[in-house]
This record gives structure tokens, C-alpha cells and sequence, in this order.
């Protein structure tokens, strides 16, 4: 039995008051790195995905996004109930219905499972998470539907599983709180019109458990599911196989193990599924509030139907979308600050347009340091130069869009990469592994081609990674490419070390990119190679 009843309000958030602050930076005449740097410093505008200053300045090159104006208040939206079990259990859950909800047609269902911090009997705190995003204006236009937040008492959980376990079980039967949550959920469709075939479920932390448990426990009865830094039974989690996946977790989550999440995807691709999994560099418990924001998700959850093929991301996103990074070939880092995003799919829809001019060009390949070459043109103008570098970018990213460089069937290619990889956590053993990998594939398309490989150069110093590991990761370049007849390795390392390992505070501003004099000292280093290489048009 489901009944309506008044509710305080929640307090204000901050948000406005940061988007103010936003504006107010953004009239002042800053440079544009220290624009981004503080961009990325407010994680609920950019989402701040790693703990690394300086690798934040990759971001100088980004242009912002508007600010959009406050969204409505989840607690002004929910309608607060209660829902009596058979068994005389009460839950208390929020609902959210459509706008101009009408009886006539048949609505999907979300149902959004909070966290532990949020539980109690106020059936207000587990709106702080998750159920704001259903509440925004452009998501109630684009996604009608009916979203169900319940709440659970205090020293339940909405799985009976143990949390610290390394080998957790599912227990036989659902928690009360979850018998309660499936009791209404089956009395929700006497009093609302929902379509049965788009039931859709979302958790985080303890509700990412209970996603699992739920999605292991019944696979049949959802549409898709968006597990977050949760985990469940590996031993169950081949029941999901045939469900649209989404999944997400923080590399450096030490409430619930990164390892939690991995073991339930690799247990269902093991079985025969194809769950997608996003895994957020330097990020700790909360990935929910990166993941929320994906621009991506909801185009991709509402797409899926139950008793149909699960519609893949490519058909779901927009085109050009960063894929989820379980969909990229090799191990290691992708960028997954939410910045990125937008350049990812900007920068190669533009390429796109532009490849059937560019046919036979020298390929610039990497990040930042490489897509800020604006002089490129000019600085080698005996060549068909393109460039092909998305700041922040590393060498899994590289290998996701390597075709971007195979369509162009390139003279050579130019490639600078991993500073981005080692920043994120990355090996060089993986970094040279990912680079031997784009390296194969460049000669499989055409053998003879001529590839310059520009060692990493030196940057700002960080105890523990640099210099340290860019010294070594060049060491491995030399051993892995200095027979190989169709590489030619530049030293953009002894290039532009200062004598300390560091890069050079007039050439590298920020100890991290070059400036117009960082570029020209590369540009006359490379000009030998080209002009031994005969690439002159």
C-alpha cells in the first residue's frame, strides 16, 4: 500500500554559487591553463578525475562549456511515500513522475539504489545521490519516466552480502529492505502506467551491490543495469550475461575494492556477455558523480528493451562518442576526465571532413603537446602536415583512434605519447606495449612507411614518477623500436632536459608543454629526419 506525506526541505546546494564563481573567473583575463586548471579543481563542473596538478594543464587547450542555469531541487520533484509490505514491513521510497504524465502511455521505470550514508528513516537523504540527475530539465524533456528512490533503515543492506570479503556470496534469499523494494515494484503498475519491458536499475556503493544482487538474482525482469563502484557474487554474475551492462569504479576506491567490479565483468564475458565498464584513473569511492554525468549513459540506458539484443554503445552514442575503456584493445590508462569527452568526438568529427584533403599527409600522432603545434603548416612547409593530437590523450587512446591516421594512408607518422599514461598510473612496460601495438599496426597497413618516434620529453618533477619513470619508459623505447629500420627514434628527451631531468622553465611555461621556442627547437630537430626520410613534397 503506497500513501503520500509531507516533507521538509532539503538545504540548498552550492552549485549555484560555483557556477557564479565560473562566471566571474571567466571575465577575467587568466591564461587559459590556469582557466582550465581551476575548471578541473571544482569536481561537480569538470569533474575532477586525477590528483595531478601539473597533468592538469593538459587541459589548456579545452574550451569550457556554458553554465546552464540550477536545476530543480530533487525534494521539490520526489513525491515522499511509503509502501507497506505483505509481511507489514514499511519502506519508504520518493517518486519522480514524468511531466504531464499521462494515463495513456506507458512510462520506463528507474529505479536508483543509494548508498549506505544515506540510510535512515527520513525518506530525504538518499536523494543526495543519483536522483538529481533525473530532475534536470533537458533529462525530464528528452527521458520521460518514472524514477523510484528508496530508502533503507539504518543497519540493513539492500543485499546481504559481506562487504569486506575478497570471495563475497549472494545470500539465498533477498534483504527485507530488497523484498520490500520488489514488493513495490510489482504494486507500482496497479497506480502507474510503466512499461514492464523498461525496467532499468542504478546503485552506488551499497546499492551497486544491490544492483548486482538484483540483476544476478532476476536477470529477466530488467532492461539494463548501472552498477557503480559496487560488486557482488562472481560465482552468480553469469545469470547477467544477457543484460545490458554499464558499469563503474574508481581505480583508487578503498571503500569497495576496484576488484569488486572487475571480477563480476570479466566473470560475465566469460560466460558469452559484452558488459560495458568504465574504470575512472585516480579517482576514489565517489565514480558515481562521474559516472552520472557521463554524456553517453542515458542515451544508451533508455535505448535497451528487455527480451531484445542489447543495442550496442556505438548505436546508442552520438557520433565520435568516447567508448567506455573496456571497449579500447590493451591495458593501462584511458582519459576519463569529463572534459574530454567533447574533444574526443569534436576534434574527430573535424577530422572526418577534412581526410579526403589530407590524403598522403605526414601524421602528427598524440595529445596535447601535439594538437597545441598550431604552427605546423608553417614550420615544415614542404610538407602536407595533419595533425592529430587530443590533449590528454594516452597510448590506449591512441589505439582506439589509430584509423583517424590509417585513413589518411599517411607518408609517415610522427608520434609523441605517454607522459598522459605514466601521469594516470600507467607502467612504461605498458606504455611500450600499447606503442608496439600501434607500431604493428602502422606497418601492417603499409611496411615501408617511415615512423618518427619522439622519446617523451622531460616535464615538471613528481616524486615517484618523474622523472623516473619517463627516463625508463625512453630506455624501453630505445630497446623495443632501435632495430627496427622503419623507426627512426628522435631524442626529444636530451632535446629539452635542462641537465636535472626537468624540461625548461622558457621553453615549458608550465613544465609541461612547450611554448613557441619549445616548438621551433623541436621543429629543427626533426627536419633532418624528414629531409633524410625524403618527405619533402
Amino acid at each position: 500500500m503506497a500513501r503520500s506525506k509531507a516533507e521538509g526541505a532539503l538545504g540548498a546546494t552550492n552549485a549555484l554559487a560555483k557556477c557564479q564563481l565560473l562566471r566571474k573567473i571567466q571575465c577575467m583575463k587568466f591564461s587559459p591553463a590556469f582557466l582550465s586548471m581551476v575548471l578541473f579543481a571544482m569536481p561537480t563542473l569538470a569533474q575532477d578525475l586525477t590528483n595531478d596538478p601539473v597533468n592538469r594543464a593538459d587541459q589548456a587547450l579545452v574550451t569550457t562549456s556554458p553554465v546552464t542555469q540550477e536545476p530543480a531541487k530533487p525534494i521539490d520533484l520526489y513525491e515522499a511515500r511509503t509502501f507497506t509490505g505483505a509481511d507489514g514491513g514499511v519502506l519508504n521510497y520518493r517518486l519522480l513522475k514524468p511531466q504531464n504524465y499521462d494515463a495513456t502511455k506507458k512510462y520506463p521505470l528507474v529505479l536508483f539504489l543509494h548508498g549506505a550514508g544515506e540510510r535512515g528513516s527520513n525518506n530525504v537523504a538518499q536523494l543526495k545521490h543519483g536522483a538529481p540527475l533525473f530532475v534536470k530539465p533537458e533529462v525530464r524533456e528528452k527521458y520521460p519516466c518514472i524514477v523510484v528512490v528508496p530508502q533503507c533503515p539504518t543497519e540493513q543492506k539492500w543485499a546481504d552480502i559481506d562487504w569486506a570479503s575478497d570471495n563475497p556470496v549472494q545470500a539465498e534469499k533477498p534483504s527485507p529492505s530488497m523484498t520490500l523494494v520488489l514488493g513495490l515494484l510489482d504494486a507500482l503498475p496497479k497506480e502507474f502506467s510503466i512499461d514492464a519491458d523498461r525496467l532499468y536499475v542504478t546503485g552506488i556503493s551499497m546499492g551497486g551491490y544491490g544492483t548486482w544482487d538484483l540483476i544476478t538474482r532476476l536477470p529477466e525482469k530488467w532492461a539494463a543495469a548501472v552498477p557503480i563502484c559496487g560488486g557482488g557474487d562472481k560465482a552468480a554474475a553469469a545469470k547477467a550475461k544477457g543484460l545490458p551492462i554499464w558499469a563503474f569504479h574508481g581505480t583508487d576506491d578503498r571503500a569497495v575494492k576496484l576488484i569488486r567490479t572487475v571480477e563480476m565483468i570479466e566473470a560475465i564475458k566469460a560466460a558469452g556477455g559484452d558488459p560495458l565498464f568504465s574504470e575512472y584513473p585516480n579517482v576514489a569511492h565517489d565514480s558515481w558523480t562521474a559516472a552520472y554525468s557521463e554524456p553517453e549513459l542515458l542515451p544508451w540506458l533508455f535505448a535497451q528493451k528487455r527480451a531484445q539484443a542489447p543495442v550496442p554503445f556505438a548505436k546508442a552514442a552520438r557520433p565520435w562518442a568516447q567508448p567506455p575503456s573496456n571497449q579500447f584493445a590493451g591495458d593501462g590508462p584511458i582519459q576519463a576526465g569529463l572534459w574530454f569527452r567533447p574533444l574526443w568526438a569534436d576534434r574527430r568529427a573535424k577530422w572526418s571532413e577534412e581526410a579526403a584533403n589530407l590524403q598522403g599527409a605526414v601524421v602528427f600522432f598524440g595529445d596535447s603537446i601535439t594538437q597545441g603545434w598550431n604552427t605546423l603548416a608553417k614550420d615544415f612547409p614542404n610538407l602536407k602536415v595533419a595533425n592529430r593530437g587530443i590533449s590528454g590523450d594516452t597510448t590506449r587512446g591512441l589505439r582506439g583512434r589509430l584509423q583517424d591516421v590509417l585513413d589518411l594512408h599517411p607518408k609517415a607518422v610522427s608520434m609523441l605519447i605517454g607522459t598522459n599514461d605514466l601521469s594516470l598510473g600507467a607502467t612504461p612496460d605498458i606504455v611500450v606495449a600499447n606503442v608496439k601495438a600501434i607500431v604493428e599496426e602502422l606497418h601492417k597497413a603499409d611496411p615501408k612507411m617511415p615512423i618518427i618516434l619522439n622519446k617523451v620529453m622531460p616535464r615538471g618533477p613528481q616524486p615517484g614518477k618523474f622523472p623516473e619513470k619517463i627516463v625508463k619508459l625512453n630506455a624501453l623505447y630505445e630497446q623495443a623500436f632501435g632495430t627496427d629500420p622503419q623507426v627512426t627514434i628522435c631524442d626529444t628527451w636530451s632535446l629539452f632536459d635542462d641537465g636535472n631531468s626537468q624540461s625548461k622553465k622558457e621553453e615549458f611555461p608550465d613544465m609541461l608543454h612547450p611554448n613557441a621556442a619549445g616548438y621551433a627547437k623541436w621543429t629543427a630537430a626533426l627536419r633532418p629526419i624528414f629531409e633524410k626520410l625524403k618527405l619533402a613534397q
